[in-house]
């Protein structure tokens, strides 16, 4: 690591003495090097210079294949009874936190995360960086109807059904009114993600929500595992968030923070553990390995989820009230992924 004078922060506009590093791409084993800094100020590490071939590195596999899901849809019973039990869920009142452990064990944790916002099964959501439209299609087989997808690395033709619109492309394509926008392990991949922000807020309706799902720069996984750290991702990965970057950029778009949810995401603990025993080695690491790093570091990870130290958070954006300080909200845990 040495220092750098002649980066500014895409972010927070910093022009301070930042620490600069370098980072091997592995996810395809080029292991080609690319030069990232991190904020001074703010946090944030970005990529010093976007690849002009940034599509390259985002083989057709590294979003979720929509046939692959589509071949394992529910039958039209199933998927009549499962609208039925999302519309009771949504209507009645249970509460607010963690999910009862009866609702977590029968039901995916984001119908739990859609009670708290207050949304029903007519509500217009945004999977704004869908890939191939999986979680999509999973809404729609609990019985969302009003879906809508966009993706500037969409490997497919646009399409419209049963209550589903997916669509190749970037924000400049929005021309509707969310009550929810997703990004989901998206704005970590975004070359401007402030002007995207912005964009997004002014399609937001008043009363609605963005939920953003991203790695955390300063979290321990970060300190510990470093250049093997595998939510670094590089150069795919061109701005890792802290948790002030992210009030920072939620600021200057005119939205703030409602509230955080942390995540320390054990398939990624395993694999950084892997990369950090074998740097060279180019054969993805096997589901088999994964489970087995899995088991003796489940309650460590508990740990770092209870005190906000994880290596992925989930940040609830709103719009911002005038003369409203840019501070973050309420510090919770225990969704995961949007689409847990």
């Amino acid at each position: 690591m040495q220092k750098t004078r002649t980066r500014r922060c895409r972010i927070c506009g910093s022009e301070e003495e930042h620490a600069l590093y370098v980072a091997k791409e592995t996810i395809l084993g080029t292991f080609e090097k690319f030069s990232y800094f991190q904020c001074l100020d703010c946090g944030c590490l970005q990529i010093s210079d976007i690849p002009a071939n940034l599509a390259d590195f985002y083989s057709q596999d590294y979003h979720t294949n929509i046939l692959e899901f589509e071949s394992r849809k529910t039958n039209a019973v199933s998927r009549f009874w499962r609208e039925k039990a999302t519309e009771l869920l949504l209507s009645i009142p249970i509460g607010k936190g963690s999910p009862p452990p009866l609702f977590a064990k029968a039901f995916p944790g984001f119908l739990w995360r859609f009670k708290e916002l207050g949304l029903n099964l007519h509500s217009r959501i945004l999977d704004y960086g869908c890939g191939r439209g999986h979680f999509l299609f999973r809404l729609r087989e609990w019985g969302f109807r009003n879906l809508f997808g966009v993706d500037p690395f969409y490997h497919g033709q646009d399409m419209i059904e049963e209550g589903i619109s997916l669509k190749k492309g970037d924000y400049t394509l929005l021309g509707e009114s969310f009550d929810l926008i997703i990004l989901n392990h998206v704005i970590e991949h975004l070359e401007e993600p402030l002007a995207i922000l912005r964009t997004l807020k002014e399609r937001l309706t008043p009363t609605g929500t963005i939920l953003v799902s991203t790695p955390i720069a300063d979290s321990y996984g970060w300190r510990k595992f470093g250049n093997s750290w595998a939510m670094w991702d590089p150069p795919r990965h061109l701005h890792v968030f802290t948790a002030k970057a992210m009030a920072l950029a939620a600021g200057r778009a005119g939205l703030q923070i409602a509230k955080v949810e942390y995540d320390a995401g054990k398939n990624l603990w395993a694999t950084s553990q892997f990369f950090a025993l074998h740097p060279e080695q180019k054969t993805p690491i096997s589901q088999e390995e994964l489970t087995r790093r899995q088991k003796p570091i489940r309650r460590w990870m508990r740990l770092l989820d209870e005190i906000g130290d994880s290596d992925m958070a989930t940040f609830y954006l709103v719009l911002r009230p005038d003369n409203q300080n840019d501070v973050p909200g309420n510090s919770l845990s225990g969704f995961g992924d949007i689409d847990g």
